[in-house]
């Protein structure tokens, strides 16, 4: 399982709320005065620093960190045990 730079920028951020929030300038929460209106234009691409994940793709890139960082967790796991 590969994962690109635009794929693990998901593991910095601990829920998607924060992800589409780390999109939004003071100058959008100026105009708009509305976190969730301006979490909405973010994730439909109207705001933001190019095309934002879609919730599921967030979630989806988040299990598949989590799942590498298991495999490479167990693999050092094993090295350890067989030098023992």
């Amino acid at each position: 399982m590969e994962l690109d730079a635009k794929s693990l920028e998901v593991d910095k951020f601990e829920t998607y709320e924060d992800y589409l929030d780390s999109q939004i300038s003071k100058k959008d929460m100026y105009y708009l005065s509305d976190q969730t209106l301006a979490r909405q234009l973010v994730e439909l691409g109207y705001r933001g620093t190019g095309e934002a994940f879609k919730r599921e793709e967030f979630e989806r890139r988040k299990r598949e960190i989590e799942e590498l960082r298991r495999n490479a967790l167990s693999k050092n796991t094993q090295v350890y045990e067989i030098e023992c």
